[in-house]
């Protein structure tokens, strides 16, 4: 049993402030190395800047999405790159929608295999001993 590398999701979304009409494939890692895990911490304190903990709760939830899809997101439409993975975004709604798909595809991933897990405890519990 192992979780697959990535997961694809789609969005379609409209910008509450453009108006535009934001539809594309995505695919996504469903787990980070060590080196992806610190990179997204990284990002997350540069957006931030000097004194991060004092940056307002909306900073610090902007902040933690872009990490995330930039560490995360393996493939995306031409108009994500074009909005530099989120950080040139002008949409809330299009951030959060992308943010929200990609982590519950990861998380139907790890559901799924906490699932197969559960069945091959069921299996071997159901095993004649001998």
């Amino acid at each position: 049993m192992a979780i697959k590398n990535s997961t694809d999701f789609t969005i379609d979304c409209k910008g509450e402030l453009t108006g535009n009409q934001y539809t594309g494939s995505f695919t996504c890692r469903t787990k980070l190395s060590m080196r992806e895990a610190l990179a997204q911490d990284e990002l997350y304190r540069r957006i931030l800047g000097v004194n991060s903990q004092d940056a307002s709760n909306s900073s610090k939830s902007i902040a933690a999405a872009v990490s995330y899809l930039s560490a995360h997101v393996m493939k995306s439409p031409p108009w994500w790159e074009k909005l530099d993975s989120g950080l040139q975004c002008e949409d809330i709604n299009l951030l959060t929608a992308v943010n929200n798909a990609c982590m519950d595809a990861v998380e139907k991933e790890y559901l799924a295999l906490a699932e197969e897990a559960k069945k091959a405890e069921t299996a071997l519990k159901d095993l004649p001993v001998t």
